[in-house]
């Protein structure tokens, strides 16, 4: 891999997670983005810790000196702190200064499910695409085209779906493989679709995923479930509210919890 890994802080600005706990979380998140993740998409990460006592120094949305670090940011905060009443548990954006920065609602999370699962969704999906525009066209008819959100974790997203990374007891995010946006990889050998080896065909959506689909056709964004098209394509903080906000009306975050 030529690329130097990305810098990203993992900013506890939660009152629900001590820093021993999100220390033991990154070294999950940092195995399964070096061992499992940067092989197959070729993008890898250095993953930092911010502690709670600096990351509260600031009040989220106060701009902060250290911002001129070259960093990405993935922050772990409350619901109550969040800048927008967002409806999801997480989601990516972008900074001011155009950086990537993923958020994680811990207080938002389900009881007995482990907050890494959900900051390894938004880390890998903001690693795969950082400027949350990239999407793959599918051509399935002579008449149809539509182009899918390069969300890479969206399609298998459930907790159960997860799994856990070897010698740490942590639970991460499973994700897709190239070969799951390529209509033509099921004629290949040996194809593999996701980490986990649980979808077994191009642009398959298991129990409890998504994915977002635009179709030319409607000029619009279209959440397409395991069974068939869902009712939440403009949930605030979604991915698919991001990509139907035109570029003059995007509100940018300010990274104020990481440099």
């Amino acid at each position: 891999m030529n690329r130097a890994p990305v810098q990203v802080s993992v900013v506890n600005h939660t009152k629900k997670l001590r820093d021993e706990d999100v220390a033991e979380g990154i070294v999950a998140l940092q195995k399964q983005v070096r061992e499992d993740f940067a092989p197959v998409w070729h993008v890898d990460a250095e993953l930092h810790l911010v502690p709670h006592e600096e990351a509260r120094r600031y009040p989220y949305g106060h701009v902060r000196p250290l911002e001129h670090l070259d960093r990405w940011a993935l922050v772990l905060l409350d619901l109550d702190d969040a800048p927008d009443p967002a409806v999801v548990l997480g989601y990516h954006d972008l900074t001011r200064s155009g950086r990537p920065l993923a958020r994680v609602l811990v207080d938002r999370i389900p009881k007995g499910q482990d907050w890494t699962h959900t900051a390894s969704h938004e880390l890998l999906e903001m690693l795969a695409d950082p400027d949350i525009n990239a999407t793959v066209q599918r051509h399935p008819d002579a008449v149809t085209s539509l182009f899918y959100a390069r969300e890479v974790c969206d399609p298998c997203e459930a907790y159960a779906d997860g799994y856990e990374i070897a010698g740490t007891g942590r639970r991460v995010a499973d994700f897709v493989w190239p070969a799951w946006f390529q209509s033509g990889a099921s004629r290949r050998e040996a194809t593999r679709y996701d980490e986990r080896r649980l979808i077994d065909q191009s642009f398959q959506i298991r129990p409890g995923g998504y994915i977002g689909v635009f179709d030319p056709t409607i000029s619009a964004w279209t959440i397409m479930g395991h069974d068939g098209p869902l009712d939440e394509a403009t949930d605030l903080g979604s991915r698919t509210e991001r990509r139907t906000t035109a570029d003059n009306r995007l509100m940018f975050s300010c990274m104020s919890t990481a440099p």
